[in-house]
C-alpha cells in the first residue's frame, strides 16, 4: 500500500480535529439589546426581521427606517420594541 504526503496530511488533520477537546463550555448570557430599524411591520437588525411585540412600525409614530430595538433574553426568547412602545430607551 502506498501513501502520499497529501493523504497523510489529510488523515492527520481529521484525527486532530476529532480529538481536540472543547475549549470552554458555553454559558447562558444576560439579556442583550440590538438596535434596528422598522422594515414594514417588523423590526430588522442586520438580516433578521422580528414582528413587533410592543409598539408598532406602522401608524403615525412608525414607518420604514424608524428606530426599534430587539432584546434577546437569557432564556432564549426575544422581543421587538417598536415605535410607540412607551419606553423611550427601547423604542
Amino acid at each position: 500500500m502506498r501513501f502520499t504526503t497529501s493523504s497523510i496530511i489529510t488523515a492527520l488533520a481529521v484525527v486532530s480535529a476529532v480529538a481536540s477537546p472543547i475549549e470552554k463550555e458555553t454559558t447562558k448570557r444576560d439579556a442583550a439589546t440590538q438596535s434596528g430599524s422598522c422594515n414594514g411591520t417588523s423590526c430588522r437588525v442586520f438580516f433578521y426581521n422580528l414582528h413587533c411585540s410592543v409598539g408598532s412600525c406602522v401608524g403615525p409614530e412608525g414607518g420604514d427606517g424608524k428606530s426599534c430595538t430587539i432584546v434577546d433574553y437569557a432564556d432564549g426568547s426575544n422581543k421587538a420594541f417598536c415605535p410607540g412602545c412607551g419606553n423611550p430607551d427601547l423604542c
